[in-house]
């Protein structure tokens, strides 16, 4: 149980799987050429609703990615921050999320490659999540605070498994071993008293013809019978 234990914990270090879950959809744009950046929520299915913007912008989705560490269960649990991650119109293979340090750079980049000025999307999407009452997102988006959960009862339940892994294995093993061993003894078995019935030494192959019962060879000296 120790031993299951110790894996438990290496297995929780060691071992991560990474989901995202959606939370919400969004979309940036224009009402007209000069208006001021507008967002807006998504109710329904974003393929088949259509766009209310004289200028549409960008689509954004609004993300949290689960980490959970340990294997088979998750023994902590790591949610970084909410993600708002926008696909521009003017190119759909860039992907920026919003809410990151790097957000700035990638909009300038933005903005001089295709001219799409995405500058106060962060604070015009913020305002539209905090319009729609949804201050814990709002708060997440801007602490940015990564939070780590641990589970102790995953954890036990992990070497609980493990050892029982480790149980059948050995047992798997040893059964293994034991036939194996039971066919090469049987095999050895058959061998030397071959070799005894055609009149020679096991070991090294001597005529012992001769001798009806020998109990050990006369040339090589290893015991025979007795």
């Amino acid at each position: 149980m120790p031993i299951g234990l110790l894996l438990s914990l290496f297995l929780d270090a060691n071992i991560s799987r990474t989901s995202s879950e959606k939370l919400a959809d969004l979309r940036l744009g224009r009402d007209g050429r000069g208006a001021p950046l507008t967002a807006r929520i998504l109710r329904e299915d974003p393929n088949r609703t259509p766009w209310n913007f004289g200028s549409p912008l960008a689509t954004v989705q609004l993300r949290q990615r689960t980490i959970e560490h340990g294997w088979p269960f998750s023994g902590w649990t790591t949610l970084p921050p909410l993600e708002l991650l926008a696909v521009p119109l003017a190119d759909p293979s860039v992907q920026i999320d919003l809410a990151a340090p790097s957000a700035v750079a990638q909009l300038e980049t933005l903005q001089s490659e295709t001219g799409v000025d995405l500058t106060d999307a962060l604070d015009v999407l913020l305002q539209t999540l905090d319009a729609d009452r949804q201050q814990a997102w709002v708060e997440n988006l801007t602490r940015q605070e990564t939070r780590t959960s641990r589970a102790w009862s995953a954890t036990l339940a992990t070497a609980v498994a493990t050892w029982f892994l480790l149980f059948l294995t050995s047992i798997l093993l040893i059964r293994t071993t034991q036939v194996l061993s039971f066919f090469v003894s049987r095999w050895q078995r058959r061998r030397v008293i071959g070799k005894l019935k055609a009149g020679h030494c096991p070991f090294c192959n001597y005529d012992l013809s001769g001798v009806r019962y020998p109990k050990k060879c006369s040339e090589c000296g290893r015991k025979i019978w007795g």
